[in-house]
Order: C-alpha cells, then structure tokens, then sequence
C-alpha cells in the first residue's frame, strides 16, 4: 500500500478535512488517524459492576480520503512505487525524494505434503417410516 503505520497523512473532505494526524492502523481500505474522525459512544452499565459511560472512539476512515504528507518537503503528495531489485521505493510525486525503501527477502519456496485424511464413512442405518395413509372416503355421487 502506499500509506503506511505511522505515516503523517492529510485527510481530503468530510468532517475534518484539512487536519494532519499519525496513521494507528490500516486493515481492508480503511485507516485510523490519531485523534481525528471521533465520534461518542453512549455504553450503558449493568447497575453492578460496568458504569454508564461516553466514551470518545476513533473510527476509520476509507484510504481514499487521505494523502500522505510527505516529510521532506511537507505537503500533501501522491505517492509512486519504484521496484528495483527486490527493492520497493516509495517515492514523492511533488519533490522527487524517496520516502521509503522496502527490502523484500526473497523467499524460498517450501512444498508442503499435503496427508491424505482418511475419512471415515459412518454407515447409518436407515429406518424406514410407513407413512399410514387414511383411507379415501368414496363419496361419489352418481
């Protein structure tokens, strides 16, 4: 992906657009930003233990409302991928600069023996139900 954890990004539009927060997580397209997109929570308590409270939550945002800030010159930037020798660079659109390179290992292949499971078939005898049917009342009338 081209936004990371911990990446500084911008947030484009809906309710805090134009403020700048640290990405806490990513998972499916959508992004929590420190301290931004907060929303209430009303949590009500059992009368024992758990208390009635409010709490203050940070939902995700979709990926697509954010740009990365980039750090070398601070703006806001599309973000372009460079792979070169098992090298991934994220690179700046605005400045050029690199952001950040990834090294990926190359990786061996391992062939797993798949076990045949021997399933074993359960031989459940059947009973056979005779369903009594009522008898057909004749009421023809001629």
């Amino acid at each position: 992906m081209k936004i990371k954890k911990g990446d500084n990004v911008k947030i484009l539009y809906g309710k805090d657009n134009g403020k700048q927060g640290v990405v806490l997580a990513i998972s499916n397209g959508k992004v929590i930003v420190e301290g931004l997109n907060m929303f209430k929570k009303h949590v009500k308590g059992d009368g024992k233990e758990k208390k009635s409270e409010i709490l203050t939550i940070a939902k995700p945002l979709d990926i697509s409302k954010l740009m990365l800030v980039c750090p070398s010159c601070g703006k806001p930037t599309r973000v372009s991928l460079k792979r070169e020798n098992g090298k991934v660079e994220r690179v700046c659109k605005k400045c050029g600069k690199v952001i950040e390179v990834v090294v990926k290992e190359k990786e061996e292949k391992k062939v797993e023996k798949k076990t045949e499971k021997k399933t074993e078939k359960k031989v459940v005898n059947k009973s056979t139900v005779k369903k009594v049917s009522k008898p057909k009342s004749k009421t023809k009338k001629e």
